[in-house]
């Protein structure tokens, strides 16, 4: 893992560290909490909170909590409570209970969650191009603002404006701006 910017970390004994400038750690270094402004690249971390403003590389993270304001790029991310991005967000798998991810752009193939709430700055002027794009969401609420998904499942499902959704299978309350499309809804 390597950490290019200003950061600090809490390791598995409970000892705090510093990082100024640029500092590589071993990929099985264990730590408790994470830290970054600047720029953060990894294979795997697992960590109990990860912090990042500026960007995020990597290819597995599992924490407990992980907070990030910048662009994120990540194969496969596993938060056991709070996924919160406020940014760019690329990821192939996310699963977490609670998801909010403030974005103008990104790409996701898979979610797992308990809740998920996508949205964008209502300064910046919605169109499909600034759509978070999303393959598949399995969840029990979703709220959207400015997605495109292929299929949701759900059991309470509150579409906002700018989302275009291909097929929602949703067993509860639903409720679906004028100004988004949804092409086939599937009452379970």
């Amino acid at each position: 893992m390597k950490i290019s910017g200003e950061g600090s970390y809490v390791d598995a004994k409970g000892q705090r560290h510093k990082v100024e400038g640029t500092r590589t750690l071993s990929d099985d270094t264990l730590l408790r909490n994470l830290s970054v402004s600047g720029i953060f690249s990894f294979d795997k971390i697992s960590c109990d909170t990860i912090k990042v403003r500026g960007e995020c590389y990597g290819d597995s993270l599992a924490a407990k909590n992980f907070f990030v304001e910048g662009m994120v790029k990540v194969n496969s991310v596993n938060v056991t409570n709070s996924l919160t991005v406020t940014g760019s967000l690329k990821v192939i798998d996310v699963e977490a209970t609670e998801i909010s991810i403030e974005s103008q752009l990104g790409s996701i193939n898979t979610v797992k969650c308990k809740q998920m709430k996508i949205f964008n700055n209502d300064n910046v002027a919605a169109s499909p191009r600034t759509r978070v794009r999303i393959k598949n969401i399995i969840a029990e609420k979703v709220e959207l603002k400015n997605c495109e998904a292929e299929v949701i499942r759900c059991q309470d499902a509150f579409i906002g404006v700018n989302c275009a959704i291909e097929k929602l299978f949703v067993a509860g309350e639903c409720k679906i701006s004028v100004d988004s499309t949804v092409g086939e809804m599937i009452r379970i």
